[in-house]
């Protein structure tokens, strides 16, 4: 079992659309609805706007209308008053006589989701600018992240992952793929090997 987060670690959590995308697995089109309608002031979340996104991600059948959605983050926010997630109350009460959210287990949820992997990104994740030309590759070796979290997603088997590299473990190779979807390559893509019919 994982062991419970720290205070400090969830309150200095601040996370890009692409990673909250990744490690929750919500809609990137979600968040982007939220920061245009300007619910999310800026394209860097925290916390507070994490555990917001991961409600509204399961209010979404409803299509909760633009204000209503504001009055659930102010009192997500009001929730966390103290900074803490231990602190937060059990239910917030978003609707008034209607809906109550469940706050306290919505914030443990995410921050059981999320810090994890910041743990292992800051453990296991290097990059030096004398192997690969600084792409990130696991701790002690020549692999890059990337090319892990890539061969997942095109489906290849984590049994032979493992076989081929057994140094890795089914933690490094899940996080593998979060972490290659959270930050995708860079650049122009490859040009086909094909040139073009004329």
């Amino acid at each position: 079992m994982t062991p419970r987060v720290s205070e400090k670690e969830v309150s200095s959590l601040s996370l890009s659309p692409a990673e909250v995308t990744a490690l929750l697995e919500v809609s990137e089109r979600r968040i982007r609805k939220e920061i245009e309608h300007g619910i999310l002031s800026s394209p860097q979340l925290d916390f507070e706007m994490v555990v917001y996104i991961k409600a509204i991600d399961r209010l979404a059948e409803l299509e909760p209308p633009v204000e209503w959605r504001r009055r659930v983050l102010v009192e997500i926010r009001n929730g966390f008053v103290h900074g803490h997630v231990t602190s937060v109350p059990e239910q917030v009460e978003v609707v008034k006589g209607v809906l109550q959210l469940r706050l306290r287990a919505l914030a443990e949820e995410v921050s059981d989701q999320v810090v994890p992997f910041y743990r292992w990104r800051a453990g296991r994740v290097v990059s030096d600018p004398e192997i690969l030309g600084g792409e990130p590759v696991f701790q002690g070796s020549r692999l890059s992240v990337r090319r892990i979290g890539e061969a997942v997603e095109g489906g290849e088997d984590v049994a032979t992952i493992l076989e081929d590299y057994p140094y890795l473990t089914r933690e490094d190779v899940e996080f593998a793929r979060r972490y290659a979807r959270a930050y995708p390559r860079v650049g122009r893509p490859r040009e086909s090997s094909k040139a073009p019919a004329r």
